[in-house]
């Protein structure tokens, strides 16, 4: 879903490409940018300030798209920037269960710290069950209901409009499910070509 809105991105950016390849900056500074304040960002929900958190997040994952955007537009794209730009993608979403952890451990809410531990343990495996997959399969493995963008999209809408505890609810569904999907996913596409370890 999120490759559907590059050629939209790309548009809403090209006004701030010249300015930013005149100043000499690059796509991995603006990932690394990106990190900064999203840290930033789980520190203000840390500390108890949840809408405002949320949305210096909301913010900071500008920069996850703005990135690529700006690459293509510089001709900077690289096989590295790719895979800089995934592995700090981990960073950021891990850092938003950290900090929604801290909240409520903080308030003696162990159950929805625990509940918070467990979603942030299926959106990781969410993304290793993919690479694995795809390493094993020699193709994509991009299906199930709980990507990335979905999962955030969840966190923020029920931060901002409700409280955080039925999103993050919904995202440990959602990504375990996911992760059932892939493995079902995966086996299924290895029983076909006959290279199935039993």
């Amino acid at each position: 879903m999120a490759r559907k809105l590059d050629p939209y991105i790309e548009r809403a950016f090209a006004p701030f490409g010249p300015a930013l390849k005149a100043a000499g900056v690059t796509p991995n500074q603006l990932t690394m940018l990106g990190v900064v304040l999203s840290f930033a960002g789980a520190a203000v929900v840390a500390s108890g300030r949840l809408r405002t958190g949320m949305l210096i997040l909301i913010f900071t994952w500008l920069f996850d798209v703005v990135d690529g955007a700006y690459a293509k537009f510089s001709g900077q794209v690289s096989r590295f920037g790719g895979f800089l730009d995934s592995v700090m993608d981990r960073y950021t979403e891990g850092v938003i269960f950290v900090a929604f952890a801290y909240y409520y451990a903080s308030r003696g809410d162990a159950l929805m710290a625990a509940v918070t531990v467990f979603a942030l343990i299926g959106a990781a495996a969410v993304s290793y069950a993919r690479a694995r997959a795809e390493n094993e399969i020699d193709g994509r493995c991009d299906v199930g209901v709980g990507a990335r963008l979905p999962r955030l999209v969840i966190l923020a809408v029920s931060t901002i409009l409700w409280t955080p505890a039925p999103g993050i609810i919904a995202v440990l569904a959602l990504s375990h499910y996911t992760v059932l999907q892939r493995i079902i996913f995966t086996r299924r596409a290895l029983e076909a070509r006959g290279g199935q370890d039993r």
